[in-house]
């Protein structure tokens, strides 16, 4: 039996010519990877980047198990596949039989076109590899990550076998028989030249000069309009002489034999082989050594020099990487390994006249015999090595400039330079290949601990491990200085090293003693040193503020410049890694760096700098809040800004409101602890009040409340009856929320007392209508419409008309309570009006998804469910945007409900179960009790009354538990219907009864009347 995958097209496995189905996606992507790496082990980070992208599981390693699970058990359902897949230490690998992969077969065809001699057998050997694609590569697997770095390699393969078949091809003169296919890869790849040459020569060997001379000016046409170059000089050759109709361009049979005299033999020169000890294993970075090891492969064989930059923060294992990589490459650079310091971070970095006079040494170039000038260093160096195979590992450069004079200028030799920087100009002038290296994750960091430890025969707790990690920031270095510190304690407790580093001076605990070199803090520092005087304030500013990540308008609030200059600074900050690019527009920095300049900001900058800088940042973060808050929010009533309010100058404004509140959640709640604790005090009670409508929004009732009592105590304590209000209403709004009508109640009257008191309006109306819907869920519904009636008035007066039209559809929903299903159907669709006359980017879309919902239910009760189902479908669509998860738990519901009326009960199940979960999450009991009865109504129509009784009992108890009448009501009317369909009737005239008792009470005439429905609609036996 035999297997065949294939790469080279859409994925494709089978066994005896028989297809074995990969349905999965996530199945896909794992396969492609590990075929793409066949016999050889992948990492589990570079599994989980390709198969989950940025959508990464909580627990990663475990999902990627049993997805390899699944993928083995997918292969074994043709006859025993599972067993190809073997499990390694860090990774995953598939071992497959010989020629059993496409892209082997591929590589092996390849090979041997290369080796042989004779052009027709090239040419064949060519043909029969490039057979073997049938498309853009894994054309079928959907994975950004796999597509970005694995894919665009492989494309690379095929156009280089397809300029070699051509060539071949021109050899032999079959210039006429390739044109065709010619035309075919210039309309591919329109920008490789390599082709268009080919096709021009093909064009004029083929007597078709004129042709040749139009397929030159369409190319020179593409590139000018897409790059704005000129064509190379090679292709600009070619065609200069075809215009002098060069005899040369003609096609001559390929000699059978050829004599080379014999080079003269180079200069005797031993090798040097100067590389560190190799370090061993490097936890945590396979796929780094992976991406080094391929970006010089890649290179060397197309032909240019292999040179990668490995960069990355202090102590973060940059030289490790590259020593040992380059003993891993040892074998193919028998001329020798050059190890170089460039000392790149200190005071005097090496220069490179004197690096070059070291190499030259290197390379036999002795004493007088070395040139006197840098530039003439630079080129006797290339023309030594241009024959020869060596490794240069350029170890700490401070800028490309030192590296440049140093680089070889053949593809035989490579390069491999570490940094604490960004080195851009050898990617951007010399196709240099980037490799930055990050912490490393907290398992791969926990490995390296234990298994240094255990080297000492130390053993700790994995919890302690796992702490002692976290406090070295998973860096390499911080990481062994702990374990050197642990192994040279004795029988000192490693819990009492791990109390020092949490609670005393981390980076002193980071530290060898008696070796001033191997600290953390000597580490850091020559990075803070390179920098300037404004680079290093703007650092120690950075690490002295609450700021969990921040941006370039909050470094601009910190420092006190402009938005352009903050982000320069920035710029530099990450180029060097002292800072590292975060999610979107936001950075942020390492915890040990975060250390080292928050002490020197401690001893440099004065205390009041300091304060005043950390002011000026919460006020940057008011400023966007409340211009986003009543953006996003524009029914809400917030409060006046402090005066002098301003956004950081020339700063980009967000478009999204609630992206930007969930990006700066963890910011703003540490902000406002900050202020409570340390000043401004009114900054306390104004962030809280703009963060209202967004913690309500993601049901953040927890943090809501912390910060809403935070805002209350500070208004207290400093007598600022606007701040007191406002903290009564967030405190109400959310008590309400939760279902907490009593404690809303008195919260809300305690707010509008002082609103009365003040004479503010705006702040009465929003406290009126907020009373109304309370007083609506406690089935007051004749107070809830003279609430909505003062606060309609006000709003009028104040011309807020999104606060009035939002206020007209609460109206509306008394309207319906009251049985009074025409008005207030009219009501709805009038608020919708209202909000959809706006400009479409200034539509509130959270408030006209309130709309919907609200038209939707009253469009059921009018019998209308099919056109609710259409109000409820946008409505969800919105919530899911806006991250609204509360209005999606009411909007599923009632779409759910809608589904069950049209009879689509399976449909209307997946959707309440969403519903229920949603709402349980955020502690919406109210949504949870309406949930639950939607869900008995469904279970009725799906599985019959049983179970549809359970889960109303259940929908009671909730409903009487938080005090909830309408949803109490709901529960005896699903009652009555559940024990009518099983036949007991005497139970669902009572439940009936008592619906319609408990509607009547509180005024939910609509309600009432469905009850008596249930009552009408069959006849039920006498009320017992």
């Amino acid at each position: 039996m035999e297997w065949d995958f294939a790469v080279l097209g859409a994925l494709r496995v089978s066994r005896d010519d028989q297809v074995v189905p990969v349905p999965a996606n996530r199945q896909r992507a794992l396969l492609a990877t590990l075929l793409l790496n066949q016999g050889e082990p992948v990492s589990v980070s570079a599994l989980v980047d390709r198969v989950w992208g940025g959508e990464v599981p909580t627990h990663a390693k475990a999902s990627l198990h049993s997805l390899v699970r699944r993928l083995r058990a997918t292969l074994d359902g043709a006859a025993g596949g599972g067993e190809l897949i073997a499990t390694g230490a860090n990774g995953y690998r598939i071992d497959l039989p010989p020629d059993s992969l496409d892209l082997a077969r591929f590589d092996g065809l390849l090979a041997a076109a290369n080796a042989t001699d004779d052009p027709g057998d090239r040419a064949r050997l060519l043909h029969r590899a490039l057979t073997l694609w049938r498309g853009d590569p894994l054309a079928d697997v959907v994975s950004e990550v796999l597509h970005r770095e694995d894919v665009p390699a492989l494309t690379e393969r095929w156009f280089r076998a397809s300029e070699a078949y051509f060539d071949a091809e021109l050899a032999l003169g079959h210039h006429i028989e390739i044109i065709a296919g010619l035309r075919q890869a210039t309309r591919r790849s329109p920008l490789r030249e390599r082709f268009w040459a080919q096709l021009m020569l093909a064009l004029y060997r083929g007597d078709r000069q004129a042709e040749a001379l139009d397929a030159y000016q369409e190319v020179a046409s593409i590139l000018a309009t897409e790059l704005g170059l000129d064509p190379s000089p090679a292709l600009r050759e070619l065609h200069t002489t075809m215009l002098r109709s060069d005899p040369a361009l003609r096609w001559q049979p390929p000699a059978s034999t050829v004599t080379v005299a014999p080079a003269a033999p180079a200069p005797p020169v031993n090798p040097m082989f100067q590389l560190p000890a190799d370090p061993g294993s490097l936890y945590g970075r396979a796929d780094a050594v992976l991406s080094v090891r391929r970006a010089i492969a890649a290179a060397a064989a197309e032909g240019r020099l292999p040179l990668v930059a490995v960069s990355g923060p202090p102590g973060v294992g940059k030289s490790a990487l590259a020593v040992h990589v380059g003993h891993q490459l040892c074998e193919l650079f028998p001329d020798g390994q050059w190890f170089v310091r460039l000392r790149g971070q200190q005071v005097d970095p090496a220069r490179p006249d004197d690096i070059l006079a070291e190499l030259l040494t290197y390379a036999g170039i002795r004493g007088a015999a070395q040139p006197g000038t840098t530039d003439a260093r630079a080129a006797a160096l290339r023309a030594a090595l241009a024959e020869r195979r060596v490794l240069l590992v350029l170890d700490d450069a401070g800028t490309a400039e030192q590296v440049t004079p140093l680089l070889p200028g053949s593809a035989s030799c490579a390069v491999i330079v570490t940094s604490r920087r960004m080195l851009g100009g050898l990617v951007a002038l010399h196709g240099g290949r980037a490799v930055n290296l990050g912490p490393l994750d907290p398992d791969e960091a926990a490995d390296l601990l234990t298994a240094v430890l255990r080297q000492h025969a130390i053993t700790v707790a994995p919890d302690a491990v796992a702490d002692l990690a976290a406090l070295c920031g998973y860096l390499p270095l911080a990481l062994r200085i702990a374990a050197a510190n642990l192994a040279t304690a004795g029988e000192a407790d490693p819990r009492d090293y791990l109390r020092r580093l949490r609670d005393g001076d981390r980076l002193a605990g980071l530290s060898v003693p008696g070796d001033p070199r191997v600290t953390m803090r000597a580490a850091i520092e020559p990075s803070y040193q390179r920098l300037d005087a404004r680079e290093q304030r703007a650092l120690r500013l950075l690490a002295s503020s609450p700021a969990d990540c921040f941006t370039a308008t909050d470094l601009a609030a910190l420092a006190g410049v402009g938005w352009s200059e903050a982000d320069a600074l920035l710029r530099t900050l990450t180029a060097y890694h002292l800072v590292r690019p975060s999610l979107g527009d936001r950075f942020v920095m390492h915890d040990l760096t975060r250390l080292y300049a928050a002490e020197l900001s401690r001893a440099e900058d004065a205390a009041g700098e300091r304060a005043a800088a950390v002011s000026r940042l919460l006020h940057s973060y008011l400023a966007t809040a409340d211009a986003l808050a009543r953006r996003g929010h524009p029914r809400m009533t917030f409060l006046p800004p402090p005066p002098g309010l301003t956004p950081v100058a020339g700063a980009p404004q967000p478009v999204e409101p609630a992206r930007w509140f969930h990006a700066e959640h963890r910011n703003l709640t540490t902000a406002i602890r900050h202020a409570a604790r340390h000043g401004p005090p009114q900054l306390v009670w104004h962030l809280a009040d703009r963060m209202r409508g967004h913690l309500q929004e993601i049901g953040a009732h927890a943090e809501w409340r912390d910060v809403a009592e935070l805002g209350l105590d500070q208004a207290r304590r400093h007598g600022d009856d606007q701040g007191i209000a406002a903290m009564e209403l967030s405190l109400a709004t959310l008590a309400a929320s939760r279902a907490d009508y009593p404690d809303a109640e008195r919260r809300f009257s305690t707010a509008l007392e002082i609103q009365l008191r003040l004479g503010n309006r705006a702040g009465q109306a929003s406290i009126l209508n907020n009373l109304g819907i309370v007083h609506r869920e406690q089935g007051n519904l004749t107070e809830a419409g003279a609430c909505y009636a003062r606060a309609l008035a006000r709003y009028r007066e104040l011309g807020n008309r999104h606060a009035e039209w939002s206020c007209l559809g609460n109206l509306g929903v008394v309207q319906l309570e009251l049985d009074q299903v025409v008005e207030a159907v009219r009501a709805q669709r009038a608020a919708l009006d209202g909000y959809t006359s706006l400009d479409p980017a200034a539509q509130p879309h959270d408030d006209i998804a309130t709309v919907l919902h609200n038209l939707a239910v009253a469009l059921r009760a009018s019998g209308q469910p099919a056109l609710a189902v259409v109000h409820l479908t946008r409505a969800v669509a919105i919530r899911r945007r806006t991250g609204n998860r509360y209005g999606a738990a009411t909007d599923l519901d009632q779409l759910a409900a809608a589904y069950a009326d049209l009879g689509y009960h399976a449909k209307a199940l997946r959707l309440a179960e969403e519903s229920l979960a949603t709402a349980r999450a955020i502690g919406r009991r109210r949504v949870e009790a309406e949930s639950l009865t939607t869900h008995a109504a469904i279970a009725l129509g799906l599985h019959g009354p049983a179970p549809a009784v359970a889960l109303l009992h259940r929908a009671l108890r909730l409903s009487r538990e938080i005090g909830y009448r309408r949803a109490e009501v709901c529960a005896h009317i699903g009652l009555a219907s559940a024990h009518r369909a099983a036949g007991r009737h005497a139970e669902a005239e009572r439940h009936a009864r008592l619906g319609e008792q408990l509607a009547r009470r509180s005024e939910h005439l609509l309600l009432a009347r469905q009850a008596r429905d249930v009552l009408v609609d069959e006849p039920l036996a006498p009320a017992s």
